[in-house]
């Protein structure tokens, strides 16, 4: 017997004749037994043809010619075997059919499910996403009434974002939204903030004071930062070199243009390493410490502008 699968969803069951399996699994033995007893036959038959009178003869030739009649019998046996064959062979190819259009189905089904899976799941990571970004610009100031205190806020607020997305990412649920997006966009955000320390040594001096070389109380604009000199000097924000030559008292100085109103110089290097024009991300290197320009030994003289006006880099720096 064969299974097929019902209109109900459940199993049926295809019958074939016993009759037609006993026949097809047993065709050629009984072909060649009944082949081996009609030629025994037919030698019978012409032995005692030979034997016997005239008459016999005759009497042995009409049942020769019904042994004749079993042979064709043979050879409707023979044809009607071969159609049963050929009708299992057709039921099995339904059979085999059914089961395939069955698995088909199910095929379609789990795909069918998994789309929506996979549609809840965007469904889910947009959101997560629309409320994040919507979070972030929250954090965001106005370029145009953006104050000191308001762009050091916004920059501690985007610090905050950027190493509790970094600790997100180290969990499994991380895995299941991609938020390269929102990555981007803190990060472009943040990297023209000039936050970044630019060399080693503490921030010491912004604000009036005596001139270390003249002697006189003047307000001084930035800070120092002793350092050996050669210690590396890095772009405390990403922009655009402006400015990079020797002037004066300044020595060796570089200034960078971050396009958000912010601009920071770097006075007093041994050597510098860009160039007017030039692009330079967050972080890379710049220059060198040194004692250039009027300069009582080695550090770095650091300035942090707003629109032009001077501000505490201690206020801005936070990397």
């Amino acid at each position: 017997m064969q299974k097929r699968w019902s209109a109900a969803g459940k199993t049926a069951v295809r019958t074939v004749n016993r009759r037609l399996i006993w026949l097809h699994k047993y065709k050629k033995p009984l072909i060649a037994v009944a082949l081996i007893i009609t030629i025994a036959s037919a030698s019978s038959v012409g032995y005692l043809a030979a034997t016997r009178d005239p008459a016999g003869a005759a009497a042995e030739m009409v049942r020769t010619e019904a042994n004749s009649g079993d042979v064709s019998g043979l050879q409707s046996l023979n044809e009607a075997l071969n159609r049963d064959e050929q009708l299992c062979e057709t039921i099995e190819k339904i059979n085999l059919q059914e089961e395939l259009d069955q698995e088909k189905a199910k095929a379609e089904e789990l795909n069918d499910a998994l789309e929506s899976k996979d549609n809840e799941m965007n469904q889910l990571e947009d959101t997560i996403l629309n409320a994040l970004m919507s979070n972030l610009n929250t954090q965001m100031i106005s370029r145009s009434s953006g104050s000191v205190s308001s762009y050091a806020e916004e920059a501690r607020n985007l610090i905050s974002l950027q190493n509790k997305l970094a600790n997100f990412k180290q969990m499994p649920e991380a895995q299941e939204i991609d938020l390269t997006e929102y990555e981007a966009t803190i990060s472009n955000k943040l990297d023209y903030l000039p936050t970044k320390k630019p060399s080693s040594g503490s921030l010491r001096g912004y604000g009036s004071r005596r001139h270390p070389v003249y002697g006189h109380y003047h307000f001084h604009p930035a800070v120092d930062m002793s350092s050996p000199t050669g210690t590396p000097i890095y772009a405390a924000g990403a922009g655009t070199v402006t400015t990079a030559t020797y002037g004066g008292s300044q020595g060796k100085y570089i200034v960078i243009n971050h396009g958000n109103g912010f601009t920071t110089v770097y006075m007093h290097c041994s050597n510098m390493n860009v160039s007017a024009g030039q692009k330079v991300q967050k972080g890379e290197m710049i220059g060198r410490v040194g004692s250039t320009g009027t300069a009582t030994g080695p550090h770095l003289h650091f300035e942090i502008r707003l629109y032009g006006e001077p501000l505490n880099p201690t206020i801005m720096i936070m990397q």
